[in-house]
């Protein structure tokens, strides 16, 4: 607020006040209470929500007010069913289905727990081969996950974590997991720290070899602020094959059009590196996985969204206007060159409110200088 609007505001409040330097005059107790609980439901601080309503008796003014606050709470905590069916098509190539159903649900106001059972196919995985050393690609996986948020009343904070399982065809076991803190403190900043440990999943070569990457970083956030955002973010990672990366990215976007019709534009730059690259001279292509290697980019960003009633379209893209990187083969013979790169990343997706129920359709595509990946997706949400 404006230092002037500021002041008019308390030359008008000491008015009503009056000569006698009296307290301008406040809500009555369940009123405040009310008001409060608006404002933590709408950030989904549902523990805060439940204590507010706790205090207002259920025959005062305020009660009527409060059942509504109710509703939309235990709405808001209802346990629910999600199922996903998931499509991705790589160049590299690689193709591959997955599937999910799980159980969402709050134990109390300040846990959400999250079960989901998983299944991974590859419907083109190669048999074994003098090349692979005998080893067929494993074409099938099933597991499980178990994930959780932890918001406290009042802390402006999410504690979450993940645990993932999976049993492969070839009959090894395979666990992953993520942990995340978030702090939202400094309205609106908003600061990030978290680590993950992920199988590596896009190479038929990762696959067999059943690789991972562990990886830990933080981020600097600012979450619509005045139709602004923006994000900094750093992460160093280490693969199960003793070589290490490091990311850094920012990007910012500014209103444009508000309304129904949403647009956000602005500017991103990214910058990618890793110590020994995974490039193959044989297939020409990355194995098991991708190692950037001094790669930079930057060019604009566009964020659209469209709400028609209880029908929400939304899209993105990022394309670099500028982007190079170290020639892996040319670095695979002792020469370090670089070579002007690619980056494009589409985004789209639609989703249907149907009175609880929610419907969606979701579509990425990423292409760089070595392959191209096309993922799509469709998602179910039912109250229970």
């Amino acid at each position: 607020m404006h230092l002037a609007a500021f002041a008019s505001c308390f030359v008008a409040a000491a008015a009503l006040a009056g000569a006698a330097g009296a307290a301008p005059p406040q809500l009555p107790g369940e009123w405040r209470h009310i008001a409060e609980a608006q404002e933590r439901l709408a950030v989904a601080d549902h523990a805060a929500v439940e204590d507010l309503l706790a205090r207002i008796p259920p025959g005062s003014e305020a009660a009527r007010d409060a059942g509504i606050l109710r509703g939309q709470l235990d709405a808001a905590l209802a346990p629910r069913l999600e199922l996903e069916t998931r499509a991705l098509a790589d160049t590299q190539p690689l193709d591959r289905w997955s599937q999910s159903a799980g159980l969402s649900f709050w134990p109390n106001a300040s846990l959400q727990l999250r079960l989901r059972a998983l299944g991974l196919w590859y419907p083109s995985a190669p048999g074994a081969t003098a090349e692979t050393r005998g080893r067929a690609t494993p074409a099938h996986a099933v597991g499980g996950l178990v994930g959780l948020l932890f918001r406290p009343a009042r802390a402006d904070l999410d504690v979450s974590a993940t645990g993932l399982g999976r049993v492969w065809a070839d009959g090894s076991a395979q666990a992953s997991g993520s942990g995340e803190i978030e702090g939202r403190w400094l309205s609106p900043l908003r600061l990030r720290a978290s680590a993950r440990r992920d199988e590596l999943l896009d190479t038929h070569a990762a696959i067999r070899e059943h690789a991972f990457v562990a990886a830990a970083g933080g981020a600097l956030a600012v979450a619509d602020w005045s139709g602004w955002s923006g994000e900094l973010r750093g992460e160093g990672r280490w693969y199960s094959d003793g070589n290490d990366g490091v990311l850094a990215c920012g990007w910012a976007v500014a209103p444009v059009l508000r309304g129904a019709l949403g647009l956000k534009a602005g500017w991103g730059a990214a910058w990618a590196d890793t110590s020994r690259s995974r490039w193959s001279l044989a297939t020409r292509t990355y194995a098991p996985y991708f190692t950037p290697l001094g790669l930079r980019r930057h060019g604009p960003i566009v964020v659209a969204a469209l709400s028609l009633g209880k029908l929400r379209f939304d899209a993105s893209g990022d394309v670099a206007v500028q982007a190079s990187e170290l020639d892996p083969t040319a670095l695979a013979w002792g020469v370090a060159s670089r070579v002007d790169s690619a980056h494009v990343d589409l985004r789209a997706g639609a989703s249907l409110d149907l009175g609880g129920a929610r419907v969606g359709a979701t579509y990425h595509h990423n292409q760089n200088l070595h392959y191209h990946v096309h993922d799509a997706a469709i998602r179910l949400e039912l109250p229970l």
